[in-house]
């Protein structure tokens, strides 16, 4: 019995030996293919990457059905969640077109094109791969003006995420430009909380998570409910999500501008996130029902020390990487005039500067929002206020270690118009910082 046990752990780390052997090859091929962009092009322009996620029902695939039928001359990339979800409308594709591409990919007649595959993070590093390879044929064009990624109902999105933040992603030519989560608002409480002795059977976390990463939420189907209903479902979200910017249609009807070119990680989009969105008060937090999602809503009046902020997060992150769902957060950081930003998912976080956004008068704090798995919100006040007022940097319990964080990384990171600069994988669990570009 012993030698199938053997067998059993050669398989699995040769397994893991070639994946991360794969993963490297492809982190050099893309790092390749954008330095000879650059070099050909001179300083290009990066493709935004919008996710659109959502439990099942809430109308996602009617959204992306609407964005591809609209006249706005955009070239859009769809890549779907799953292998063989793809469903577009059927005189929207482009027959004489279609009969040459392998399954798997629908081209549209505005030229826009759709794909699927079975993993959302792997998949669509792969995408982004050829695409590089497309651009680098044809002289460094980008072919299409933006991807639309549409998640299955029942996905975690935050892979995708930590694929949009990784080091080589954030050195090629694209962005992560919004996480727009869309909501049945007929269906979400019975999803975020239910009660009874079946609730288990009704309550998903999935929903939960999606809920919690969004950048903008879409309610839809706002017309199967009562006004006093949405309200309802309108203070549920806020519970999960306090910083998400929040639209309320039905039939999946939305402007163009509400979904794509959110720049939801420039400085403008986070004041609009930020500011006068949280409940009014120094420290908030709110247990969402009778789940574990934790919203807890941080701010400071004192600038805070930039290195005291690394270690805050670094000991933060290894010890709830698995359960700190979204961070999102502007920061005042002592002998700075420039507004800091602080945002990720899991242990994908990502912590730099606003290029060219400073506090106006009068209005310097700091502002952070963290929302996860039964998060400990008392800590994290105290930390928040032992990180704000102390002269020691703050040291949280530790009640799961991390072998693999590494404090050692100790510079900063900007943003031009707030593009992700750089992150850390969800296996290493490490706050990871780039030297300052300009």
């Amino acid at each position: 019995m012993w030698w199938a046990l053997a067998l059993l752990v050669v398989s699995f780390l040769l397994t893991n030996l070639l994946v991360g052997v794969l993963h490297r090859s492809r982190v050099r091929r893309i790092e390749e293919k954008s330095n000879r962009l650059c070099a050909a092009g001179g300083a290009p322009s990066k493709l935004p990457v919008t996710l659109i996620t959502g439990f099942l029902g809430s109308g996602k695939t009617t959204l992306v059905n609407q964005l591809l039928r609209g006249e706005h001359g955009l070239r859009l990339l769809v890549i779907e969640n799953e292998l063989g979800s793809i469903s577009i409308d059927h005189e929207l594709i482009d027959a004489s077109r279609q009969a040459a591409m392998p399954e798997g990919v629908v081209v549209l007649k505005n030229g826009c094109i759709c794909c699927s595959g079975e993993s959302p993070g792997s998949e669509l590093e792969r995408v982004l791969d050829k695409l590089l390879e497309m651009a680098d044929v044809e002289g460094g064009s980008m072919p299409f003006d933006a991807i639309l990624v549409e998640t299955s109902g029942l996905a975690d999105p935050s892979p995708i995420v930590q694929v949009l933040c990784r080091h080589e992603m954030i050195h090629s030519r694209y962005y992560l430009d919004a996480v727009i989560t869309m909501i049945d608002a007929k269906h979400i409480l019975r999803h975020l909380e239910s009660s009874g002795p079946l609730a288990f059977t009704r309550r998903r976390p999935e929903a939960e998570k999606q809920l919690a990463l969004a950048d903008r939420v879409i309610l839809n189907k706002v017309d199967l409910v009562t006004p006093e209903e949405l309200e309802l479902v309108a203070a549920a979200v806020r519970r999960v999500n306090r910083s998400a910017l929040m639209v309320r249609t039905s039939n999946a009807k939305v402007q163009l501008d509400q979904i794509l070119g959110q720049r939801a990680f420039s400085s403008a989009r986070w004041e609009e996130a930020l500011e006068g969105k949280l409940l009014v008060g120094d420290v908030v937090h709110a247990q969402h029902g009778s789940t574990g999602v934790t919203c807890v809503c941080l701010r400071a009046h004192t600038d805070l020390v930039l290195d005291r902020v690394q270690e805050w997060m670094q000991a933060l992150i290894a010890r709830k990487h698995d359960d700190l769902y979204r961070v999102k957060g502007v920061l005042a950081i002592v002998g700075e005039d420039r507004r800091f930003f602080l945002h990720g998912v899991h242990a994908s976080q990502v912590l730099g500067h606003f290029d060219q956004s400073v506090f106006a008068p009068g209005s310097r704090e700091s502002t952070l929002v963290l929302i996860g798995n039964r998060l400990d919100a008392l800590q994290l006040e105290q930390d928040f206020a032992q990180l704000a007022n102390s002269s020691a940097p703050p040291a949280p319990s530790s009640d799961k270690a991390c072998d693999d964080c590494d404090e050692n990384e100790n510079l900063t990171a900007s943003a031009s118009e707030a593009q992700p600069v750089d992150a850390k994988s969800a296996e290493e669990a490490q706050l990871r910082r780039r030297p300052t570009a300009g």
